[in-house]
């Protein structure tokens, strides 16, 4: 096998393991169910020592008959509650008892200066908010749209109240002045005359949208057996594949019993429900447009609630960052939203994160730590590289004499390939000696790729000129009427290949295969790359800058016989 075809499959089967990674099943101890309980006087949640909350004053009181959600749409109307936080700007609304507009605050998108937040709630119109709990069971109407009175409100926590033919049902939110996340406590009260089987649903919705942050969002769910992702641009529809094949997998499969998580991710941020009873709790992803918007929903199984008793679930809610400190303090395995690759590349991604941000601290620039990174690889990996080189400096070598054997034997392709190994044997020279260490270094692009990829704080760092956000293709400018980015990283990573190829041998490849092979593998890089991080074609083309060097130096020392 030649170092070009090595090298193609290298890079296919490398491409094929950039995407949809699963990991191996975990199993967790059962937990309890819901617990109901003997009626209790609501509270708030007994979070961190909040305040006192301070009564405020209540809405008119329902008719004497039976009320309907349109009377109580009549006799309330809708409001907003907005908590300014040292992190985010939470705003929620008392039409579903729900969270509007979640805005996080240090972080935003788009060029430098033209600011514009990060607002990890699906918004537009006609979009649901977030956390919305329709109860259809309770047989009150959807209470999505039911509008809620807000019985209890201070600095850190708000509570909502629905209540209608002896039922009632409270959304209690307490919040953190110093975290991303937050809880929410879902209650049942029965004063009916009556039973009810409460399911406490709870749904998060997503809509498509084209911002750099947001153009990769999936919907998320971590069971049983592992993280599970799909696509919001894929919603609804087979994908690719299953188009090709006349088939797709189940529209709206159900996750769990035994869901630890389950929300809306993206490369950088992450936004998901954790319930304190995951055991028993299920999650089902349903698209409501193909390919532009749908909502994950959370739910239990039915609780059932006799007359003068109180049933409740209660969640963590956390949007924010994928920062690694933060998930690890949150919990609940939210640390595997990050995705790292494989469980076996894990170790070579964790390192090698941590390897960039030591660089970082001695030269606070990322582009110039990712060349560093990618320096002290190649010396790591000095002596698989010394091999492969070696080996293809002897293969150019034998091009000579490899090339009067096609000329001699012609057409004879089996005796061609006899007389070949008889030299190869002759020689001491083994063909695959230069393969064998390029796929060892499969690893090490692998883990290198995760590295860079996941690392939030690759994002909007700036590098030298025009390529301010490393985490993101680059552009130098757009050209006018095609709209065509022009991207001078994978340009000149393209270039280099070229070069590369030249100095690479073509061992028994027909001429003909072996210029199309220098076009092809460039072009296909390029176009690879194309749509690459910045940070990442960074790497790459240091890297095939340092093999080039490497081989002119190999080349030299074993002509010079040193």
């Amino acid at each position: 096998m030649d170092r070009n075809t090595a090298l193609a499959i290298i890079l296919s089967v490398g491409v094929m393991l950039l995407w949809g990674m699963y990991e191996q099943r975990y199993a967790r101890p059962p937990q309890s169910p819901a617990a109901v309980t003997e009626p209790v006087a609501p509270s708030p949640e007994p979070e961190p020592a909040p305040a006192p909350l301070t009564q405020r004053e209540p809405a008119p009181p329902p008719p004497s008959t039976p009320a309907t959600p349109g009377a109580l749409l009549d006799a309330l109307e809708e409001e907003s509650f907005e908590f300014e936080k040292p992190l985010y700007i939470a705003e929620f609304t008392n039409r579903g008892a729900a969270l509007r507009r979640w805005e996080l605050r240090g972080y935003d998108q788009g060029p430098p200066g033209d600011f514009a937040p990060i607002v990890m709630t699906a918004e537009g119109d006609g979009v649901a908010s977030t956390l919305l709990t329709p109860f259809s069971e309770l047989e009150l109407g959807d209470l999505s749209n039911a509008i809620f009175e807000v019985e209890r409100e201070d600095a850190n926590a708000i509570q909502f109240r629905y209540s209608q033919r002896g039922l009632t049902v409270r959304k209690i939110y307490t919040l953190s002045e110093d975290s991303y996340a937050f809880r929410l406590r879902i209650q049942v009260e029965n004063a009916g005359s009556g039973p009810v089987t409460p399911k406490f649903s709870v749904r998060w919705p997503a809509v498509v949208r084209e911002t750099q942050d947001f153009k990769s969002e999936s919907f998320v769910v971590l069971d049983t057996d592992g993280v599970t992702r799909k696509a919001l641009a894929q919603l609804g529809s087979p994908g690719f594949f299953g188009s090709l094949l006349g088939g797709g997998s189940k529209e709206n499969p159900l996750y769990g019993p035994g869901v630890d998580w389950a929300g809306i991710d993206t490369t950088y941020f992450l936004g998901v429900l954790l319930p304190d009873n995951p055991a028993q709790a299920v999650a089902q992803v349903t698209p409501t447009s193909v390919g532009k918007a749908g909502y994950a929903e959370l739910s239990f199984p039915g609780v059932d609630l006799p007359p003068g008793q109180i049933t409740e679930q209660e969640f963590r809610v956390y949007l924010g960052p994928k920062e690694p400190d933060r998930l690890e303090a949150l919990g609940g395995e939210t640390i595997r939203a990050i995705d790292l690759g494989y469980k076996w590349i894990k170790p070579l991604v964790l390192g090698f994160g941590w390897l960039l941000q030591a660089l970082y601290s001695i030269i606070p620039n990322y582009g110039l730590a990712i060349i560093l990174l990618t320096i002290m690889v190649r010396l790591v990996t000095m002596p698989l590289t010394n091999r492969q080189m070696r080996s293809m400096e002897r293969m150019r070598e034998l091009q000579p004499k490899l090339k009067a054997l096609q000329e001699k034997h012609g057409d004879d392709r089996q005796k061609q390939s006899e007389e070949m190994m008889k030299l190869y044997r002759s020689e001491g020279v083994n063909p695959l000696g230069g393969c064998f260490p390029m796929i060892l270094q499969l690893p090490v692009f692998i883990g290198l790729f995760y590295a860079l990829r996941s690392s939030i704080h690759l994002r909007q760092a700036p590098f030298v000129g025009w390529i301010h956000d490393l985490s993101a293709p680059e552009t130098l400018f757009t050209i006018p009427g095609l709209e065509i980015p022009v991207r001078v990283l994978p340009l000149i990573m393209g270039v280099s290949m070229v070069a590369q190829q030249k100095l690479t041998p073509t061992t028994a490849m027909d001429p003909t295969q072996a210029r199309m092979m220098m076009t092809v593998m460039p072009i296909m890089m390029t176009v690879l790359f194309y749509q690459f991080p910045s940070g990442l074609v960074l790497y790459w083309f240091v890297s095939n800058i340092l093999a080039i060097s490497h081989q002119l130096l190999i080349g030299r020392r074993m002509r010079t016989g040193s």
